[in-house]
């Protein structure tokens, strides 16, 4: 008997998500043969309902929310045993996760797609005890996102990381890191560091359009020092898709990072949209750890693994 879990954050897209529970429940109701319904009250909520459904031999487990409600299930699902496949629907602010797998950011439309889908095996990274899908951060940005309001995130979408984050940029502060990889080992200063493992960042579809969610690699993107007036020739840059090309930035293509602060200060990170661990990481790529599923598309993508078909049963 196949079985899944479906985790909600009701308070996502200013609480839109329990608006599409009915929907979800229907359409996965013809893909498994039982199926349960759990609502997040706080953070954590979703890692633990993932892990207990993953340790308990569930097929699947879905969640609706945004992207800090999909990088939980993504840890539950990972410290569980990871043989869960994971299933999710859009309903946050920002939804890169979506963005990177072709996912439809219309929650209908992404609950629809599911009855033509198919697994694809992604990559995820591991930071220090935890697990992230998307991205890592640590500098100026991560530390002003976090003081984005659900006000200010409800009114204006994905901009509202743009607002707080362009400000960001025209601080002067950089921090002091020391990076360690397979092949270097050097100190930088720099106001901004990325552990990156796919194509988005923050809605910019185009940030890193050379990274697949399956190449087995994440990029580091070390932002150099720059003046204050820099900011008016970088915000194009990553609005173009070109960031990467610029003299703005060193990219290292690793699957193994050691980054830690020589400054004598606290600096957290962000990790998926969530508040991260503390400086030093320890970061490695778990290539194809995760099984998502996804829309079927006509051919694969270039830089993408083999593709395979979701064998979900229908409920009889």
């Amino acid at each position: 008997m196949s079985r899944c879990l479906v985790i909600i954050n009701p308070v996502s897209g200013g609480g839109r998500a329990a608006q599409y529970a009915l929907e979800l429940e229907w359409q996965l109701s013809n893909m498994f043969d039982h199926m349960e319904v759990k609502f997040t009250h706080g953070a954590g909520d979703a890692t633990r309902f993932a892990v207990e459904a993953s340790r308990d031999g569930f097929d699947a487990v879905f969640c609706m929310g945004g992207d800090g409600t999909i990088n939980e299930t993504v840890n539950g699902i990972a410290k569980g045993g990871g043989k869960a496949k994971f299933g999710f629907v859009p309903v946050g602010t920002v939804n890169d996760m979506s963005r990177a797998l072709g996912i439809p950011l219309a929650p209908l439309d992404a609950i629809r797609s599911l009855a033509n889908c198919e697994i694809r095996r992604v990559d995820i990274g591991r930071c220090n005890d935890q697990y992230f899908c998307n991205n890592i951060a640590a500098g100026v940005i991560p530390k002003v996102v976090e003081e984005v309001t659900p006000k200010e995130k409800q009114l204006l979408g994905p901009l509202a990381y743009f607002v707080k984050g362009g400000q960001a940029l025209f601080t002067t502060k950089d921090y002091t890191f020391r990076i360690r990889t397979e092949d270097h080992d050097f100190t930088t200063r720099s106001p901004l560091v990325i552990a990156l493992l796919t194509n988005v960042v923050s809605s910019f579809e185009k940030f890193m359009p050379i990274a697949s969610v399956d190449d087995g690699y994440m990029r580091i993107i070390i932002f150099r020092e720059y003046f204050i007036m820099d900011v008016l020739r970088i915000l194009p840059l990553i609005l173009r898709g070109s960031i990467y090309t610029s003299k703005y930035v060193t990219i290292l293509k690793v699957k193994k990072a050691h980054i830690e602060l020589l400054d004598d200060i606290e600096l957290p990170t962000n990790m998926d949209g969530n508040k991260g661990p503390l400086m030093p990481v320890d970061m490695e790529v778990l290539p194809g750890f995760l099984q998502v599923y996804v829309p079927k598309s006509p051919h694969l993508h270039p830089l993408s693994e083999t593709h395979t078909s979701a064998k979900a049963t229908k409920k009889k």
